[in-house]
């Protein structure tokens, strides 16, 4: 039942995020012939950001029923440097639901930010070795 309250509050955030994004076409492309878009995430974004924080900590709660004020802090800050970084998103001492959290969230602003630009699906394209963007 968690899991199903924690998956539907994180599509909620994902779509709140994606809601006011803000696409500027370069008219460019980078090397590998892919649009250069830019993306300006506004306000929704951030409040997104905050729920999120909210929904881990409180799914940390949860499941570990005591969490001391220095732990929420130090949490605080893993989660802006996380978004700062992505090589630090996931770290295997995460909880299944941080990763639910964060993964259903992502994807869920993903998928919409890509139904709003259709140019942005090929500017997220990854290049695959020996292959070309012609289409």
């Amino acid at each position: 039942m968690v899991a199903i309250i924690l998956l539907f509050l994180s599509f909620l955030v994902g779509w709140l995020q994606a809601s006011k994004v803000e696409f500027k076409d370069e008219g460019k492309e980078d090397k590998y012939q892919r649009p250069i878009i830019l993306m300006k995430k506004n306000w929704p974004y951030i409040i997104g950001w905050g729920i999120l924080f909210l929904l881990i900590i409180g799914a940390h709660f949860y499941s570990n029923s005591h969490m001391e004020v220095e732990e929420v802090v130090t949490e605080f800050w893993k989660e802006i440097v996380k978004e700062i970084s992505i090589f630090t998103r996931f770290n295997a001492k995460d909880g299944w639901e941080t990763w639910l959290i964060t993964g259903v969230s992502s994807l869920t602003f993903t998928a919409f930010i890509k139904s709003e630009n259709k140019k942005l699906e090929k500017s997220l394209a990854r290049r695959r070795k020996n292959s070309s963007f012609s289409e």
